[in-house]
């Protein structure tokens, strides 16, 4: 067998089980083919767990050492992974921790996870410089209505439907921990990176929804008139206080 073949044969064998391998591995009686292979496979799935518990630190802490590395030992073996880079390992978590847990905390251990997700796609986002509010002073008023705005990539909106926030504060803020998962209504929630600090607060209706029409495209005018041209004007004051835009542009008429 040529090395590439081997070396496919090998992996095939940590990601599927496939046996193909096993003939071409050396044993004695002390540690027979198997037993070798299985150390690799082993290491494999604990390396998998490892990075992913990096990652989801507060899963981890709200889940308990020995249920993390249970159920993501099971994800892993259902999830082999597919990237070069271990970062981009987990993105389906959160969605298998939804279907496979059960009771209250399959909501909330899943948002508890998408949440983490989101403050490490925050925290690794591309730099963008951002605007102070006092670059909005040179536009001339005429021009308002037709303003539109470009957000920083490091910004994530997230809907949450559990007190998965409180587990995470208590996670990484060393705060009480909760009594027990508990659905919630839909919270909006807006996390986002500021002078390379992560932040997160929780969103009104009215700010969320005007969020995401600044964000697909939105003219002020419009906000203004889906608000009012004084709540568009201090949530816009906000997001440029809060460093969420980069640019802004006048559209055509």
């Amino acid at each position: 067998m040529k090395l590439a073949q081997l070396q496919q044969a090998f992996q095939h064998h940590i990601l599927r089980g496939q046996p193909d391998i096993a003939a071409q591995i050396e044993g004695d009686a002390q540690n027979p083919a198997h037993v070798r292979l299985g150390i690799y496979s082993f290491a494999y799935t604990a390396r998998l767990v490892e990075v992913l518990g990096e990652t989801f630190p507060a899963v981890k802490a709200a889940l308990g050492e020995a249920a993390f590395a249970r159920l993501i030992g099971a994800f892993v073996q259902q999830h082999p992974s597919r990237f070069s880079s271990a970062r981009d390992y987990g993105a389906d978590l959160p969605q298998w921790l939804a279907a496979n847990l059960r009771g209250p905390r399959a909501q909330g251990v899943a948002d508890l996870a998408r949440f983490e997700w989101a403050v490490a796609d925050v925290f690794d986002a591309a730099d963008a410089a951002v605007l102070p509010p006092a670059a909005l002073a040179g536009v001339d008023p005429r021009q308002w209505p037709r303003l539109t705005f470009t957000f920083s990539p490091a910004l994530q909106r997230l809907g949450i439907n559990s007190n998965a926030v409180a587990w995470w504060t208590f996670a990484c803020a060393a705060r009480p921990r909760p009594g027990r998962w508990r659905a919630t209504p839909p919270q909006q929630w807006l996390v986002w990176r500021q002078d390379l600090v992560v932040r997160y607060r929780r969103l009104s209706r009215m700010e969320a929804h005007a969020l995401d029409a600044a964000r697909a495209g939105s003219r002020f005018g419009v906000l203004c008139e889906r608000l009012s041209a004084a709540q568009a004007a201090r949530l816009l004051h906000d997001w440029f206080s809060a460093g969420l835009i980069v640019a802004t542009d006048v559209a055509a008429s």
